[in-house]
C-alpha cells in the first residue's frame, strides 16, 4: 500500500509538474516566431490573405464572466496587434479589415474533443468594409472549402465584445452606400431611458407630417394598444456605444444616428443585447429600440418600432412592401424578427397610425415566401377621410415624390382620374389582409359604415371580396377583381345595395328642398385599363336604380316642366313638397358608354322622363329631359330640356323647336318592357322602412302593362 501510495503521488507530481512547466512554457515562449504558420492557416481556412504586423502573445488568464467552478479554470488568452485582412479578388478594395487588435479567449479542456471553445472575443478599434456586387456576390461570407470532407473540429464562440471602429458599406444589390462611426458613449445609458427619449422624439417627428391633433390622437390610440411594459428590463444591457451613419440608399440621402451594448452573447439569453437607431431615408424617418436575445433564436428580434413620412409609397423601395400613394403618415408598434435558415418572419403587432385624418391599428405579418413575399392581417379603423382612402381604389390621387414620374397630370376637364396603376409592384408581393372600419367620411359627408373586406394580392391579381358597407344606412355587398397580370388590367365589379338613404348621401338635398326616400341598386360592370378613368371609359355592363317614397319641391317640378304662373306663384307664396311616387334608372352601358333604357321620376302632379347618354370616355354628357305634367297647367310650355357638355360644366337649355302650348292631362311613358322587368326585383323588398306597400312596384307593373299600348312618343333609338 505504501508502495501503492508513492506511485500515485509521484504520479499526480509529475502531472502537476507537467502542467507548471507547460504552463511557464506557453506564457514564456515567443509566440511571435508561431505568426507565419498561424496567418497561413488561418488565411487557407477562410480564403484571405491575413497577416499580423504587431505581437502575438498567449497567456494565461481567468474568465470573469463564468460562474461555478469553471470560473476557477484558467484559460489562454490569446491576443494580436495590427491584424489585416485581404478582400475578396472582385472587391473594390484590397482590404477587407484592419484591426489595431484582437483578443480572444481559448478553453483548454476543449481541445481535447476536438472543439474549439471561445468564450469571448473582442475586436480592438476595427476598420472594415462590406461590399456586395449585383449578381448577389459579398465579401464577408466565408468561402466554402473545396475539400469535401468533413472537419473533426467545431467552433464554440460565446461573446463578442464591441470596440469604436469605422465601417463602409457598399450593396449594389440594394443601392446602398453607406459608412457608420462607432464610438464609446461618455456615460452608458439604460434601456428605459432610450424607449422614453425616443419616444418623445419620434412623436415630435410626427407632429411635423399629421399635425398635433393627429398625434394625440395617434398617442391615445397606440397607448391604450400597448402592451404591459416589461416587468424588468435590468437584464437588458446599457448603451455603451453610439453609431452615426451617412450615405445614400436608392438615391436617397441616408443620415441617422444609434446606440448599441457593449457585449453581443451568442448563447445566453440572460444580457439581451440593445439596439437603437434614428434614420431618416429621403423623406422617410425610421426609429426602433429594442433588443437582440440570440441571432440562432426564432424570436431574436424584439423592437419598439416608430415610423413617418409623406407617403406610404415611399416604404416600397425601402422595405419592398407594396402601398399606393398617401398622405403624410406616422405610424408606432411592436416589431418581432423570426429568423430561420430558410424564413423570415417580420411581425408588426398593436400598431397605431394616422394616415393624413385618419386612424388605423391592427396586426400584420411579413413572410418570405417563395415565389413571392406574403404581407398578411387585419387592420381596423374608427375614422378613415374618404380622401385618404381614394389613392388606394385610384380616386383623386394623391401626388408625390413617389408618384410615376412620367404619369400624366390631371386634366384640368377631367373628374375621373388619369393616375395610372402599378402592376408592376402588384407582382413583386402578395398580401391577404382583413380590413375592418366603423366610419368613413369626406369632406361633404360620405355616409359609409361598419366597412367589413378582405384584401388579397395573389401574383399580381387583387380582390376585395367580399366588401361590405353600410352606405347611408343601407347595406352594399360587392366584390372587385383587378388582373394585373394583363396589359391592360382587366377588372370586373359587382355590387348590390339596398335600403340606401340617398337624402344623407346629397348634402345639397336640403339646399333644394328635396327630401329624398330610400333607394336599391345593382351594378355589373368589367373593363379593361390602366387607370379608374381608363376602365370606366371602356366599362360594359349595366347600372340600375330605385327610389321608392320621398318628396321633391313643387317649385323645382314646375320649373321642370315650364308651368310659368305657378313657378310665379310657388315664389310669391312658398313653396311646397311633392310626393315622389318612384323613381328609377337604368342604364346599359357599352364600351364606356352608358344608354339610358329607362330613366324617370313619378309624382303626383308630374312625370319627368330623361332619354339619351353619358360617355364616360370623354367625360360628356347627352341627356334630354321630358317633363310631363299631371292635370291642367296653364301656360304650362312643356318643352324637352337638354343638358349636354362636359361632367364639369354641362348646358342646360330648352328645346326652342317644341316650344308650343300642349294639352293636360296623363301621359304614358313610351318605354319598352324589358328595362321595367329588369328593375322589378329591386322593388320585392318594402324599402320604404315601414308597413306600407311599395310604391315602385304598382308605377312599373302599370308602365310595362302600358308599353303593349300605343305610346304617345315614339320610343328612343340610338341614334336620338
Amino acid at each position: 500500500m505504501r508502495r501503492t501510495r508513492k506511485i500515485l503521488i509521484g504520479i499526480g507530481g509529475g502531472l502537476v509538474l507537467l502542467l507548471i512547466v507547460a504552463w511557464i512554457a506557453i506564457a514564456s515562449y515567443d509566440w511571435n516566431r508561431a505568426k507565419p504558420w498561424l496567418t497561413e492557416t488561418v488565411g487557407h481556412a477562410i480564403g484571405r490573405s491575413v497577416t499580423i504586423d504587431g505581437d502575438l502573445r498567449v497567456s494565461w488568464q481567468r474568465d470573469p464572466e463564468l460562474r461555478g467552478w469553471r470560473a476557477w479554470i484558467p484559460g489562454m488568452r490569446v491576443s494580436a496587434a495590427d491584424v489585416t485582412v485581404g478582400n475578396a479578388e472582385w472587391a473594390k478594395t484590397p482590404t477587407f479589415a484592419t484591426l489595431k487588435g484582437i483578443e480572444f479567449d481559448l478553453s483548454v479542456l476543449p481541445l481535447l474533443l476536438h472543439t474549439v471553445s471561445i468564450p469571448s472575443m473582442r475586436f480592438i478599434e476595427p476598420s472594415a468594409h462590406f461590399e456586395r456586387l449585383a449578381d448577389g456576390r459579398d465579401n464577408w461570407t466565408i468561402a466554402a472549402s473545396d475539400d469535401k470532407t468533413p472537419s473533426p473540429w467545431q467552433l464554440d464562440l460565446g461573446r463578442i465584445a464591441f470596440d469604436q471602429g469605422e465601417f463602409t458599406v457598399l450593396d449594389r444589390q440594394n443601392t446602398l452606400d453607406a459608412k457608420l462611426h462607432v464610438e464609446t458613449l461618455k456615460a452608458s445609458m439604460a434601456f428605459d431611458d432610450i424607449v422614453a427619449q425616443q419616444q418623445a422624439t419620434s412623436r415630435q417627428e410626427a407632429t411635423l407630417r399629421v399635425g398635433a391633433d393627429g398625434v394625440k390622437k395617434l398617442a391615445a390610440r397606440a397607448d391604450k394598444q400597448a402592451e404591459p411594459a416589461r416587468a424588468d428590463t435590468s437584464a437588458v444591457q446599457r448603451y455603451g456605444f453610439s453609431v452615426k451613419v451617412e450615405g445614400t440608399f436608392k438615391g436617397l440621402p441616408v443620415h441617422g444616428i444609434g446606440k448599441i451594448g457593449g457585449v453581443l452573447a451568442l448563447k445566453h439569453t440572460d444580457r439581451p443585447f440593445p439596439l437603437h437607431a434614428d434614420v431618416r431615408i429621403g423623406d422617410t424617418r425610421i426609429a426602433f429600440v429594442g433588443t437582440l436575445t440570440d441571432p440562432t433564436d426564432l424570436d431574436a428580434l424584439d423592437l419598439r418600432l416608430w415610423l413617418s413620412g409623406k407617403s406610404l409609397a415611399q416604404l416600397y423601395d425601402i422595405l419592398k412592401i407594396t402601398l399606393p400613394d398617401s398622405p403624410p403618415y406616422a405610424t408606432e408598434g411592436h416589431l418581432i424578427g423570426r429568423f430561420t435558415a430558410h424564413d423570415k418572419k417580420l411581425r408588426y403587432e398593436n400598431f397605431s397610425a394616422r394616415v393624413g385624418g385618419s386612424d388605423l391599428g391592427g396586426d400584420l405579418l411579413y413572410e418570405t415566401k417563395s415565389p413571392r413575399p406574403l404581407l398578411s392581417g387585419k387592420v381596423e379603423s374608427d375614422l378613415l377621410q374618404f380622401r385618404d382612402l381614394a389613392p388606394l381604389i385610384g380616386a383623386g390621387p394623391v401626388r408625390s415624390e413617389t408618384s410615376d414620374k412620367d404619369a400624366p397630370a390631371q386634366p384640368a376637364g377631367k373628374v375621373l382620374p388619369v393616375e395610372p396603376f402599378r402592376p408592376e409592384r402588384w407582382q413583386k408581393m402578395d398580401a391577404d389582409v382583413r380590413f375592418t372600419g366603423d366610419r368613413v367620411f369626406r369632406d361633404a359627408e360620405l355616409p359609409i359604415h361598419k366597412v367589413d373586406t378582405r384584401i388579397v394580392m395573389d401574383n399580381a391579381v387583387l380582390s376585395l371580396d367580399p366588401l361590405k358597407f353600410r352606405l347611408a344606412f343601407g347595406d352594399v355587398t360587392s366584390s372587385l377583381r383587378m388582373d394585373g397580370r394583363t396589359a391592360p388590367i382587366k377588372a370586373a365589379l359587382k355590387l348590390s345595395a339596398r335600403g340606401m338613404q340617398l337624402a344623407r348621401m346629397i348634402p345639397a338635398a336640403q339646399a333644394t328642398n328635396i327630401k329624398l326616400g330610400q333607394a336599391n341598386a345593382e351594378a355589373n360592370l368589367q373593363a379593361s385599363g390602366d387607370s379608374v378613368s381608363a376602365l370606366l371609359g371602356v366599362a360594359s355592363g349595366e347600372l340600375k336604380l330605385v327610389l321608392d317614397r320621398g318628396t321633391i319641391s313643387k317649385a323645382l317640378v314646375e320649373t321642370a316642366g315650364l308651368n310659368v304662373p305657378n313657378i310665379i306663384v310657388a315664389k310669391l307664396f312658398g313653396d311646397k313638397q311633392v310626393d315622389i311616387n318612384c323613381a328609377a334608372a337604368d342604364f346599359v352601358a357599352t364600351d364606356g358608354v352608358l344608354d339610358a333604357r329607362l330613366f324617370l321620376i313619378d309624382t303626383d302632379i308630374a312625370a319627368i322622363d330623361v332619354t339619351g347618354k353619358i360617355n364616360l370616355a370623354s367625360e360628356q354628357l347627352d341627356l334630354t329631359v321630358h317633363p310631363n305634367s299631371k292635370g291642367l297647367r296653364l301656360l304650362s310650355l312643356r318643352s324637352p330640356i337638354h343638358v349636354q357638355g362636359p361632367f364639369k360644366q354641362p348646358d342646360v337649355s330648352i328645346d326652342k323647336g317644341a316650344l308650343i302650348l300642349r294639352g293636360a292631362g296623363a301621359v304614358v311613358l313610351g318605354v319598352i318592357a324589358a328595362p321595367v322587368a329588369a328593375l322589378l326585383p329591386l322593388t320585392s323588398a318594402n324599402i320604404g322602412g315601414d308597413d306600407d306597400d311599395n310604391r315602385c312596384t304598382p308605377v312599373l307593373a302599370q308602365m310595362q302593362h302600358a308599353a303593349t299600348a300605343p305610346n304617345t312618343r315614339k320610343a328612343p333609338t340610338k341614334k336620338e
